[in-house]
């Protein structure tokens, strides 16, 4: 009888302590949902344009068609989805682009110049410089892995300018921009097409960007699980994807991957080692580059201004050593010090990589336009040298 009732009674105390952690970690759980839009948010259903530059399809499909022809490169063998492929999350798969005079996608790219950064990806570009409550200018948006451009027009022209990306050796960056409109203008689709856009068939830089700035806002995904789960969806994202949420704003993650597109689009110092000679020394020579969304990390590997770590797991490793104050991945010219205050308060430890991988996981969205045209207007290779 004695040894029943011990027995009944350790039942009923791991009975009641089983309860109280359940309690505790729904407590846990609910008392960061009810703060969560404070840090983190879902996209907007729709993208807004710059009021001077309104939507039409016109211009959308003409801007497909100038993302998609190397007409736009010096070399005529570069276009803009050479670097940013629908296949590849609209980036391209390899640490540090190449440009003209290459051959291949992604990974099997070869022989053209090698840029200095990793390419940021195109998808929801739309959106960039959102704050955790929706409000954005088109006009004004960062750019580039230091915010040296502002909107996705003040952007497009960047890469055509570029020795290494578009142009090439054999035109002078003066000139550029007028040989492309004078190849354009002398390409009757694309006098017909110019004028079926903007209403009549003068062709300037404006217009080109304006065509190419349209159909890259169209390159949206934001209807991941977090999106549906944010918009009231509970059933959208497991218990333990929701756990990894909550970790996430916990450890400060937040602190700088806030908001709609999970990133402040502010410099900082990170200490990200270098891979490139001379080292890249970011936006003010701090080593400072923009916060990058992470949304679709599944398709936009690898990671980081210069593309140094492979894997999720890799970068969160990285961080967590930065949290301990490790030093073997700090970037050689940089001490502890120089941080960021955000990444060195960073309190990360490996009990909660997994959840908050799966948690990211929850930002991912493939349903985006992939669209290929099947030729375009210069009777140029569609894409350039990517086969």
């Amino acid at each position: 009888m004695i040894n029943r009732a011990s027995n009944l009674l350790w039942l009923l105390l791991v009975f009641i302590a089983s309860i109280i952690l359940l309690n505790s970690c729904e407590e846990d759980i609910t008392i960061v949902e009810q703060d969560i839009e404070a840090f983190i948010s879902a996209l907007p259903s729709h993208v807004e344009y710059p009021a001077n530059k309104p939507y039409s399809l016109e211009k959308e499909e003409l801007g497909r068609l100038l993302y998609w022809d190397p007409v736009l490169s010096g070399t005529k063998d570069v276009a803009c989805v050479s670097c940013h492929h629908p296949d590849l999350g609209y980036a391209d798969g390899i640490d540090f682009s190449q440009g003209v005079g290459g051959t291949g996608l992604g990974p099997n790219r070869t022989a053209g110049v090698k840029t200095r950064r990793n390419a940021p990806t195109v998808l929801n570009t739309a959106f960039n410089g959102i704050n955790n409550n929706g409000v954005y200018s088109p006009e004004t948006a960062p750019m580039f892995w230091d915010n040296r451009a502002e909107s996705l027009e003040g952007q497009a022209v960047l890469p055509m300018l570029s020795k290494e990306e578009m142009r090439g050796a054999d035109i002078a960056e003066s000139v550029i921009i007028d040989t492309i409109i004078q190849r354009l203008n002398a390409i009757p689709e694309y006098v017909s097409k110019f004028e079926e856009a903007f209403g009549d068939r003068q062709i300037n830089q404006e217009r080109i960007l304006a065509a190419i700035a349209t159909f890259e806002r169209g390159i949206v995904a934001n209807n991941s699980p977090f999106d549906k789960y944010m918009r009231g969806d509970v059933t959208a994202m497991t218990d333990f994807e929701i756990q990894g949420m909550n970790a996430f704003i916990q450890v400060g993650c937040a602190d700088c991957h806030g908001g709609p597109m999970f990133s402040d689009y502010e410099l900082h110092t990170i200490g990200v080692s270098d891979n490139i000679s001379p080292p890249d020394r970011g936006a003010t020579n701090q080593f400072d580059f923009r916060t990058p969304t992470l949304r679709n990390l599944n398709l936009t590997a690898p990671y980081m201004h210069n593309g140094i770590h492979a894997t999720l797991q890799d970068v969160m490793e990285f961080y967590e050593e930065i949290a301990d104050g490790d030093g073997d991945e700090l970037n050689a010219n940089l001490n502890f010090n120089q941080l960021d205050e955000e990444m060195r308060d960073l309190q990360l430890d490996d009990d909660v990589i997994d959840e908050i991988i799966a948690f990211l996981n929850t930002l991912n969205d493939d349903n985006f336009d992939k669209t290929i045209p099947n030729s375009v207007p210069s009777g140029l290779t569609v894409g350039g040298n990517i086969d």
